[in-house]
């Protein structure tokens, strides 16, 4: 059982994932009562998690709740009243015991794990003298003493932080990491061979203990196909530089895409549907196969399956903008890019039948006769003909209004994405509107590509290179440059004119997590400042008497996700209140939002999904109408952070800033070094642009609408650098993490740099925020230039 080291208040303590099994329970738990199975099979107590335990271990519900207890005695809530446990009573959760022993007995504790079967418990692991040193610190018998000979935890974290840092320097392919605290190992799932580290170690450069463990991948069962001398039909034969089949292939959900592999100019192209044409870049099991003279062939070398220059294929089984090329690609001499990833491929007739397959056994579970099977099938492949042919007429009469259809080939399905200048209705065929969902999206194709045509042939003309893909979604057509410091040149030069819906994305740089900092010894330690609020424990008591709606996964058996509202638990409620203080509320502006309508408290708890411009602007401290008066895109800090901007207020909305002062905020993105002492510019997902020249830039005269917070900035930076790391001159602030800064267009409307949450007319935002600012007593500045 391997067990990645996780941080001391998450330790693995779930039970594992509980397959659905069609068997009684009778029969996979024989031990249990009638009606201890009728009680887990009718499960409707609060807590689903319980009945699947019981379920998963063949115990009683009461023993599964019992379980669950302990086991989230330090997960779900790890404290239930302020300030850190004594250390009289370090078993009070097994998180607690770990911190305990990690700084009391760091020389023999190899660490704690959950034990399910044969017996259950807390299995406390020393390397020697397990027995007499646990009882120094509890006689709770769920604690289960256990001798590991080999490293001790301390000893096990440093060797697989080292090992991760020396591999990366040596440029090994790493696939994964991970400590088995039962076995005393690190495991390290490896790309490539390990015999350069071996190598390393037998020189005496590399300190490599014997308790790291290698899992190397397997020779190819199939040798790659020899090319014919003077074979020259394909130019270059472009792979991964390592070995990707033992990380993660797939993830659920993605659609295949059909295409065409087609071999031109000596190089193997793939025209996918819905993209532009790229050059193939294969993983290292797929091999080039030039045996037959009359067809070029790629073959797998693991089944020996293959495909065909020329033929029609489908993409499979890539993760979401995976399209992009890794950076260390070999074998494309000759055919240089642009590149698209294949990770899964299969002939097109070789997916048609199992798909076939596949949709007949899935309707014959459900309709349990393969007649009727075959029957649904036939229908849903019959309709799905009519939908195909629906699909290709609107697109190229109605691109105006119609962004993109998306078919569900195996349901015979469809979903629309139109503007709200037509209606489904409208756009539907009366014989297909049952088996077609739509959806409102803000531009049609025919804006899109026109957006993505302009902004490709610029890019072309200016030799910088990017993927471009279309967001029907949001509306949007998304660059995506190798160099974005090149593209920012390219656009300051002159060289490059963003049409409107063009947004640029780029590698997510976030702040800097510094792992050696004295509160991380004591992981509940973020949360002492807050707790030394003085109005702390009032704001709890308001928060304990609020029902809040809280979201259980169903029981076995069951699919229906189930919300009620209830009030907090002691746990939960000590975690609100940090959160509230965190953000800045105070018991005095909590009281005026109540008497005014509106509840600081609810709205923190919908920050996710349930929000509302509100419930928003509740969390901000500050909400600004600015412009950037500065900024300093390489200015790291202990915070944690690599940017600072100045800005200029010109219109408050909530707050107590006045139009003309100058707030100071800190940004992940920026200039960052790395390790190696490499500088380069990164840039935070819901950032502004720092670089000029992009849209979304912070561009001289600017105006943004900005949801701020001085109090999250200071909580923030502990966080990120512990105690001294954030900036005391004075307030710095710091976005309020799921409300964006906005840009304001010369039509009024403001339209955050991604694309949630949605574009609102700033007079509505005005109007909506004021009576948020009059209940804290303040007045709007009144003044809109």
């Amino acid at each position: 059982m391997k067990h990645v080291i996780l941080p001391l208040v998450a330790i693995a303590l779930a039970g594992p994932a509980i397959a659905q099994d069609e068997k009684p329970l009778s029969e996979t738990c024989p031990d249990l009562t009638a009606d201890e199975i009728e009680a887990i099979e009718n499960y409707k107590g609060r807590y689903a998690e319980n009945a699947w335990y019981a379920r998963a271990y063949c115990v009683s519900l009461e023993e599964a709740q019992r379980r669950m207890e302990i086991q989230n005695r330090g997960a779900i809530g790890p404290r239930t009243e302020p300030g850190p446990r004594p250390d009289t009573a370090p078993d009070a959760d097994p998180g607690s015991l770990q911190v305990m022993l990690m700084e009391k007995e760091p020389d023999t504790f190899a660490g704690l794990w959950i034990q399910h079967e044969p017996t259950y418990g807390v299995a406390v692991a020393f390397t020697r003298d397990a027995a007499a040193t646990l009882a120094k610190y509890t006689i709770d018998p769920i604690y289960i003493p256990l001798e590991r000979p080999g490293p001790t935890l301390i000893e096990l974290r440093a060797t697989q932080d080292r090992m991760v840092e020396l591999l990366q320097q040596m440029g090994i392919n790493l696939l994964g990491v991970g400590s088995d605290i039962t076995k005393g190992t690190v495991d390290i799932d490896l790309g490539q061979s390990a015999d350069a580290i071996r190598e390393a170690a037998a020189r005496g450069g590399v300190d490599l203990p014997d308790y790291v463990v290698f899992n190397e991948p397997a020779p190819f069962p199939l040798p790659a196909p020899p090319v014919p001398p003077g074979d020259t039909r394909v130019k270059g034969f472009p792979q991964f530089a390592n070995r990707t089949d033992g990380g993660i292939r797939t993830l659920v959900g993605v659609p295949d895409v059909p295409a065409r592999l087609e071999l031109r100019d000596g190089c193997l192209w793939l025209y996918p549907e819905g993209e532009e044409p790229k050059i193939a870049v294969w993983e290292q099991h797929e091999a080039l196969d030039l045996n037959d003279p009359d067809r070029v062939a790629v073959m797998n070398r693991f089944s020996g399956a293959k495909v065909y220059a020329d033929s029609d294929v489908v993409l499979m089984g890539l993760q979401p903008g995976e399209v992009a090329p890794p950076k260390n690609v070999v074998g494309n001499e000759g055919c240089p890019s642009p590149y698209r990833v294949v990770r899964g491929i299969v002939p097109r007739d070789v997916w048609d039948r199992q798909q076939r397959e596949e949709g007949i056994a899935r309707r014959q579970a459900e309709l349990g006769s393969k007649s009727a099977a075959l029957a649904d099938y036939e229908a849903d492949m019959a309709r799905l003909a009519d939908l195909r042919a629906w699909r290709s007429g609107l697109l190229e009469e109605r691109g105006d209004v119609v962004a993109a259809i998306w078919l569900d080939e195996g349901q015979g399905t469809a979903h629309i994405f139109h503007t709200d200048a037509a209606t489904k209705e409208a756009l539907v065929p009366a014989k297909l509107r049952s088996f077609v969902t739509a959806q409102v999206v803000p531009q049609g194709a025919n804006a899109l590509e026109k957006a993505r045509a302009d902004i490709a042939a610029q890019l072309e003309v200016a030799g910088v290179e990017a993927q471009i893909a279309v967001e029907p979604l949001g509306g949007t057509v998304e660059v995506r440059p190798v160099d974005i410091v090149s593209l920012s040149e390219a656009a300051v030069a002159g060289k490059l004119h963003f049409p409107t819906l063009v947004r640029i994305a780029a590698e997510n740089q976030s702040a800097i997590y510094r792992q050696n900092i004295p509160i991380r010894s004591d992981p509940e330690a973020i949360w002492y400042p807050l707790e030394a609020h003085p109005d702390f424990a009032a704001i709890r008591a308001l928060v304990e008497e609020t029902p809040l709606p809280y979201f259980e996964p169903p029981p076995p058996r069951q699919t229906v996700l189930r919300q009620e509202m209830r009030k907090p638990s002691k746990a939960g409620s000590l975690q609100q209140t940090h959160f509230l203080i965190a953000y800045g509320l105070t018991l005095d502006s909590i009281r005026k939002l109540r008497s005014a309508g509106f509840d600081p408290i609810e709205a923190l708890d919908a920050m996710n999904g349930r929000q509302t411009i509100e419930k928003r602007a509740m969390t901000a401290s500050d909400i600004v109408v600015a412009e950037p008066a500065g900024i300093d895109i390489a200015d790291e800090g202990p915070d944690g952070f690599s940017s600072s901007v100045r800005w200029r207020v010109v219109e408050v909305l909530k707050g107590g800033a006045k139009p003309g002062d100058e707030l100071r905020q800190r940004l992940v993105s920026g200039m960052r070094t790395d390790d190696a002492g490499v500088t380069r510019y990164g840039q935070g997902m819901d950032d502004p642009m720092l670089l000029p020249g992009l849209p979304n830039s912070l561009e001289p005269g600017s105006r943004w609408v900005l949801h701020l917070s001085d109090t999250l900035y200071r909580h923030s930076a502990y966080v990120q650098g512990g105690e001294g790391a954030a900036r005391t001159e004075g307030k710095w602030y710091v976005n309020v993490p799921w409300i964006t800064p906005s840009l304001v267009g010369e039509d009024g409307m403001v339209r955050p740099v991604s694309n949630y949450p949605e574009p609102v007319a700033l007079d509505e935002l005005r109007e909506r925020i004021a009576p948020i600012q009059r209940a804290l007593g303040l007045a709007q500045s009144g003044e809109k230039q």
